[in-house]
């Protein structure tokens, strides 16, 4: 797989980091001047300029140590994605489903949307269906243009 479609993982360190912060941001405890300059220094620290909205009530639909690994999450655009590397990506992506590896999975969801003119390309993704197969429905769709809604 070519290095710009790796999924990198984040330093232990910076991953503390941004835990930290972003639990001061999503508590409402603190006053919005300490909860932007939290945002600013997760920015920083992730080369991603995130919002309070990313962050709130996070506890209600998954977990700190996903949150913080999906704030460093910036997918690619690769406007020339191969058959076989969009086969791999969906055997990552099934895989991720599976393994609950939220992060890794919405990587490669938002790198085949950046790259596909597909608007659902998750809904293509079938756990049950071969990756060859899914591989060359999105093709067939991003080729004529035709946008599954």
């Amino acid at each position: 797989m070519r290095k710009e479609l790796e999924y990198r993982r984040v330093d232990a360190d910076k991953m503390e980091q941004a835990k930290d912060l972003i639990e001061q941001i999503a508590s409402g405890e603190e006053d919005e001047q300490t909860v932007n300059a939290a945002l600013t220094e997760l920015g920083r620290i992730t080369g991603i300029q995130h919002n309070l909205a990313e962050f709130a009530e996070y506890w209600g639909w998954t977990d700190l140590d996903s949150v913080a690994e999906q704030a460093f999450v910036d997918s690619p655009f690769v406007s020339d994605l191969t058959r076989e590397e969009l086969i791999e990506i969906i055997a990552i992506i099934k895989t991720a489903t599976i393994d609950c590896e939220d992060s890794k999975m919405t990587y490669y969801v938002e790198l085949l949307h950046r790259s596909l003119p597909l608007t659902d390309v998750f809904s293509y993704i079938d756990l049950e269906e071969d990756d060859a197969k899914i591989a060359d429905k999105m093709l067939a769709a991003a080729k004529s243009n035709v946008i599954l809604l």
